[in-house]
């Protein structure tokens, strides 16, 4: 069994290695849930965060996530798992996508790069906070801090929220939810398209 396991001291070795190698693996985060766990492409690690390229149980591609190594409990790589989800990527005709250009410097701060990127890029994001989910698109960060313009139930533009850098337990970019509230603004700038003016459908107006 290929199997990286410390604890709360885990390092980032393996999850470098398996970076550089462009392979598979599994992660464990969550100490109450031993079944539970993340596979999909180890894309870049600093010291303190981990990128990956979630993959569905059927092989297909979920979306990006940021990770905190401290959390990550257990690795797996190699395994027929891993092995079963490559059959199945390659089945589905799917292919691993990069989040960036050019892989970061090893001592670049991945969370605030990944961040910089989705505000250049304008993407819409997620931020796990224990059993909070927030969702919206960056206006700024820095190390310490982003400022996230959030998006309501319909996917309408809301309040902004500052958020602690150190309190984001996992940071979601092109996965379902992101992709759902994505759906929903089109939905609302089509059903703002299709409102008719208020002007020519006023009589009073008119006059």
């Amino acid at each position: 069994m290929n199997n990286a396991n410390s604890g709360s001291r885990y390092s980032a070795y393996v999850l470098r290695i398996l970076a550089a190698q462009g392979a598979l693996a599994s992660v464990y985060t969550d100490p109450e849930d031993p079944e539970g766990f993340a596979a999909g492409f180890v894309e870049a690690v600093d010291a303190e965060h981990v990128l990956m390229l979630d993959l569905t149980p059927w092989g297909q591609i979920e979306g990006w996530r940021v990770r905190r190594n401290a959390d990550v409990l257990q690795v797996l790589y190699g395994e027929e798992y891993e092995q079963r989800l490559g059959m199945l990527l390659a089945w589905n005709h799917e292919k691993r996508r990069s989040f960036f250009t050019e892989p970061p410097a090893e001592d670049t701060d991945l969370l605030l790069s990944v961040l910089l990127a989705c505000r250049e890029k304008n993407s819409i994001v997620s931020v796990i906070e224990g059993d909070d989910m927030i969702t919206g698109r960056v206006t700024e960060a820095n190390g310490l801090r982003m400022k996230l313009r959030l998006l309501d139930f319909f996917g309408r533009e809301a309040e902004e929220e500052t958020i602690n850098l150190r309190d984001i337990e996992i940071l979601e970019i092109d996965t379902q939810e992101e992709k759902m509230y994505a759906s929903l603004e089109d939905m609302e700038r089509m059903r703002m398209t299709l409102l008719p003016d208020e002007k020519k459908s006023d009589p009073e107006a008119q006059k």
